[in-house]
């Protein structure tokens, strides 16, 4: 049986008296897009902020590719392959695609050569993004793909997704979708947070679904 890419096992995380989950276990495949589903303070941010190193978990074990991991930063996620794009942006208005997406990177970077990677990500998985644009000159679905491109330039091979489709039209969501089954085909192992059913249906190889902080089920 293939070693999954995201195994949680009893993850507990509390704010205060707040329990914003409680004893959540579940795993990600590569290979996969799984939905994590359920409503507003259901716990599904949180959950995935933990895996992106926002987080620290109060009890529990997070096993990726089945080594057991400590995620204490952002900077932990990235050296274990996990990108995340958040619901909000962080970008540089003032910056290309290229230059928002190296920024932050170690070394010595060349511009040119950034670019000319950046234009391979996009042609590889069917992005469309112009790598020298300003952020300020690009809709909000440009700017989203900067953040998806950002994290596969990093070498993310576990992409995790908050609500993505929540500032997009109908067009620009099918176009996400489209270029999500790629990189799902591609061996990537995919999670989306949603509360969209229809979304749900119509992406996912398989739904985990949050209730007031604990894990309900899964199913396909």
């Amino acid at each position: 049986m293939e070693t999954p890419a995201i195994e949680l096992r009893n993850i507990t995380k509390t704010f205060g008296s707040i329990v914003a989950n409680k004893d959540v276990s579940m795993t990600v495949n590569r290979g996969e897009i799984l939905s994590v589903l359920g409503e507003n303070g259901s716990g599904k941010t949180t959950l995935m902020n933990m895996l992106a190193g926002i987080y620290y978990p109060d009890e529990g074990q997070i096993f990726i590719n089945g080594k057991e991991e400590v995620i204490r930063s952002p900077k932990d996620a990235f050296d274990l392959g996990i990108g995340m794009v958040h619901q909000h942006f962080k970008l540089i208005d003032v910056l290309s695609a290229t230059e928002n997406i190296i920024l932050g990177l170690p070394g010595k970077l060349n511009l040119k050569e950034a670019t000319k990677k950046v234009e391979e990500i996009c042609q590889k998985y069917g992005f469309e993004v112009d790598p020298k644009q300003k952020i300020y000159d690009m809709s909000v679905s440009q700017k989203q793909t900067v953040e998806i491109v950002k994290v596969l330039y990093r070498g993310a091979d576990i992409l995790i997704l908050d609500e993505p489709t929540a500032v997009l039209t109908p067009q620009e969501t099918e176009k996400l979708f489209r270029v999500l089954r790629k990189m799902r085909d591609d061996g990537k192992a995919i999670v989306i947070i949603t509360h969209k059913m229809h979304e749900v249906e119509s992406l996912s190889d398989r739904v985990a679904v949050l209730r007031s902080g604990q894990y309900i089920g899964c199913m396909k």
